[in-house]
Order: structure tokens, then sequence, then C-alpha cells
């Protein structure tokens, strides 16, 4: 890692330390949509949860999945050290294997590489692309496996978009498109998709409440790097848009089953 990637990584644990959410999510949605598979998941499950922060959707699938065994994988270790602790206060530590590690090519579970029976990931399949990421997952899933993953993606009509929120968005997300067409894409490789659902509004004030708690506190912080100085004006300016333009995106989970084309 370079030292300008080491001061943004810093940066990143400096904002959010102590936040139990590190993206847009609630766990009710992912409780429902969990517990919604579950009699189509073997009686011992092998799931991923790639991208997992600091473990809210980890936890919640081990509690949703009781006979689950659970890959949690993060590039950041202090978000990792965070989800082994709260696994252990939650008697779920023998189930979440929370390791350091990139969820493109992620380590194996148990010395078995692959083989879930559902890979699932919240507010982090951006990081590395959807068609990607479809790409990377798709092997790792058994016949007839399942992906989850949840994405921000445009609700109003480009006519009806705010010119801030286009702005910012091309910008910060240039991937950002409507469900339709993320559905179109997941079609494409190789998976039956199921229809789009739509996260609860605490999806969105379970993440921007805290933070921006966090960064008024941050603030008043004497010093600051300039890693940190230019995550913290990203963050503001993308409350900015949600105070302003919040309706023109929505928060979606796609759940799609893996299908038969060779791989």
């Amino acid at each position: 890692m370079t030292q300008e990637e080491n001061g943004i990584m810093n940066a990143y644990t400096v904002v959010f330390d102590s936040l139990e959410h590190l993206g847009p999510g609630d766990a009710e949605t992912t409780r429902d949509i969990a517990e919604r598979l579950l009699s189509d998941l073997s009686s011992v499950s092998r799931v991923a949860d790639f991208g997992c922060g600091v473990g809210a959707s980890s936890l919640v699938l081990a509690q949703s999945l009781p006979q689950a065994r659970v890959l949690a994988v993060d590039l950041h270790a202090p978000f990792i050290a965070r989800l082994e602790a709260a696994a252990n206060a939650h008697g779920l530590g023998e189930r979440i294997s929370a390791v350091t590690g990139d969820m493109a090519n992620p380590p194996p579970l148990d010395g078995v590489k692959g083989e879930f029976d559902l890979i699932w990931s919240e507010s982090a399949i951006y990081s590395i692309g959807r068609v990607n990421a479809f790409n990377c997952w798709r092997p790792l899933l058994k016949p007839g496996g399942w992906l989850v993953f949840s994405d921000i993606v445009w609700q109003t009509d480009p006519t009806e978009r705010s010119n801030q929120a286009s702005e910012f968005w091309a910008k910060e997300y240039p991937e950002i498109s409507t469900a339709a067409a993320v559905v179109e894409e997941l079609t494409a490789a190789g998976f039956y998709p199921l229809e789009p659902v739509l996260s609860r509004q605490e999806a969105w004030s379970n993440y921007y409440e805290p933070l921006r708690d966090r960064l008024s506190l941050l603030e008043r912080r004497p010093s600051r790097s300039q890693a940190l100085i230019d995550l913290m004006t990203v963050l503001k300016n993308e409350l900015d848009i949600y105070n302003s333009a919040g309706d023109n995106v929505a928060i979606a989970f796609f759940i799609a089953q893996k299908g038969s084309t060779a791989e």
C-alpha cells in the first residue's frame, strides 16, 4: 500500500471509528431478505459477506441463518477487528470467520475456496464495479446459489434530477444506474434476478445521522491530515445532496439466483 493509500485508509478509520453503519442499511431489511431465502439454502449453509465493514450485516446474517457459517471479508483490518469483537460478544464467534482480504479474490472458508450458498454485499459493490463483481463471484456460488447486494440507484428520470445530485453522483459513482438496468446486467451475467427490494427510509438515517454527528465532532479537532480533510469534504457534500435531493436516489437490494450457464 502506498503512503497516499495508507493515509486514505487512516482517514476512513478516523471518520468511521465508532459508527455502526459504514453505508446506508437497516437490520430489518437484511433480516427480511435473509429469512426469505432460508428455505432455499442448504441445511448448513456457507455464506460470504463481502465488503462487510464492521459487520452490521454479518451479525444479522448469522442470527437469521442459524446453521450458517459466515465468511466476512473487508480490506480494512481495523473494521475486521471490530467485527471479531462484536461476533464474540454476541456468541457468534465460532460461526463468523472475519478476515482481512479482497472481496474480488476472497480467501477460503474452512479451507474451501468458494462453494457458497449465498454471497451477500451491502453498500460495497461499487468499489469493484458490478460487472466485475458478478464475474468474480458467480464462480464462487454453488449451483442454484444466491447473490444479494445493495446499491444506490436512480429513482427519478434524468429530467427530474437536480443538477447538484447529477453532478455529485456522476463524479463519486459514475456507474450509478437505474434498478431496471442493474437487473439487465444480472441477467446478462448469468443470474436469474427477482424483483429488487427498496430499503426503508431508516437505511439512510441509520448512516447519515451518526455520520453528521461524527463530522461535527471532527470539525473541532485541532489537527487533521489532508486525507481526512478531503474525505470529510466529500462526505459533507454527500450529506448536503441528500438533504436537498435525497428522493433522487434509492438503496435497492438485488436478489438473484445463479443460472446453469457453464462457467
